[in-house]
């Protein structure tokens, strides 16, 4: 039996599939052979160029299950720092104990020395608010089970105060959270003894309750009487500082006469084909938002279009602020694919852009399309027969 090597699997997959990766790191217990089982997979995160789509991807991959995160770097500071706001590092634990499958090493050693910082300095005490709200639940469900007539309910109760219990404990603790078997892990990281005591309970009422009440003393006792969270007044909530938009795109969701959805299918090497409305980048000569519009047209289809008015925005973190795409629905006039001059028609590591058509008026016709974001798809799909009565003739 040929020896196994997850390293080079998820580096020849890499090469593959994002062969213009600035980095990747193979993640997770796959690395470590004493902890690695059949049922194992490859948790690779990967760093694409800025301006690509970020996303994450599962797939098989000689005989492997593969867990790909894959983003700008810009994109993944965004999901650290959202993450261990909540006390759960997921991603910056694999940044940080991660093996580099691609790219070089000096691109990302600046961001995994930050991760292990992170990731070894712990989330710190939780606030007065998170441990009252996680208090107040567990004491809440120690009165559910202990007044339960339905064993169905009182199962299900069972099984979220043993869960709940097992934050608390983290939280009062000052430690990292975990979800699923990271919750075991990361309470047994804190303390074997508590955690081999939280385990025994899962089936014990009396262990339970006993867990759960030491558990509730050590975070400053049960909490009910008092418990109050106030809503807050309009007037009262200071006005937050915009954001900075640090990219604008224009983007047509074009129908022509028939009412087909104009897209653009995007076949590039190393991830599964998608499809995108035409559209671009907002340039600093463009005249109007609207203007780059027109102009996208001429240079990704050779085409025309009357535009009928802005009907959708999508933004995403980028550098330090938002990038923002302005989506305008517009009727297509003339299109000539010979007249495309976009730039990236003369990339060929681009990959491929097929222009097809997608009939609105069929509910469905869009249900097997990964048209991207997902945000568009979805607004798209709700509102089609609004887009199509929009370009009715008057």
């Amino acid at each position: 039996m040929a020896a196994v090597d997850p390293v080079a699997d998820a580096t020849d997959l890499i090469a593959d599939r994002y062969p213009d990766a600035r980095w990747a790191l193979l993640a997770g217990s796959v690395l470590d052979p004493g902890a690695r089982t059949p049922g194992s997979d490859l948790d690779i995160v990967v760093c694409v160029p800025d301006g690509a789509v970020g996303h994450r991807d599962a797939v098989r991959w000689r005989g492997w299950p593969v867990e790909l995160f894959v983003n700008t770097e810009a994109g993944h500071r965004w999901f650290i720092a959202n993450e261990t706001a909540r006390r759960k590092p997921t991603l910056a634990r694999m940044i940080a104990t991660g093996v580099p499958v691609a790219g070089s090493g000096d691109l990302v050693a600046a961001l995994q020395a930050e991760c292990r910082a992170l990731v070894e300095a712990g989330p710190g005490p939780a606030s007065e608010a998170t441990l009252e709200d996680a208090r107040y639940g567990v004491t809440d469900l120690l009165d559910d089970l202990a007044y339960a007539r339905d064993l169905g309910e009182a199962d299900v109760v069972r099984s979220v105060l043993w869960e709940r219990v097992g934050h608390l404990a983290l939280a009062a603790a000052g430690r990292w959270d975990g979800g699923g078997k990271w919750l075991l892990r990361e309470l047994r990281a804190w303390d074997p003894g508590f955690a081999g005591r939280w385990l025994a309970a899962r089936y014990d009422d009396q262990a339970m309750i006993d867990v759960a009440r030491a558990t509730l003393d050590a975070a400053g006792g049960p909490f009910f009487e008092g418990y109050l969270r106030q809503a807050p007044v309009v007037d009262d909530v200071p006005a937050a500082a915009p954001p900075v938009v640090t990219r604008q795109a224009a983007r047509a969701i074009l129908l022509d006469g028939d009412g087909r959805l104009v897209l653009i299918k995007r076949t590039v090497p190393g991830r599964a084909p998608y499809w995108v409305t035409p559209g671009g980048t907002v340039e600093a000569d463009d005249a109007s938002v609207e203007a780059a519009l027109h102009r996208e047209l001429r240079e990704e289809l050779g085409a025309t279009a009357a535009v009928v008015r802005q009907v959708f925005v999508t933004s995403q973190p980028k550098d330090a602020g938002v990038a923002v795409s302005h989506y305008f629905l517009a009727r297509l006039d003339t299109m000539d694919l010979a007249l495309r001059s976009g730039p990236e028609f003369e990339e060929p590591v681009r990959g491929t852009y097929d222009v097809e058509h997608v009939d609105l008026h069929d509910d469905e016709a869009l249900a097997d399309v990964d048209l991207v974001p997902l945000a568009l798809k979805a607004f798209v799909r709700a509102n089609s027969h609004a887009l199509l009565a929009q370009l009715l003739p008057r």
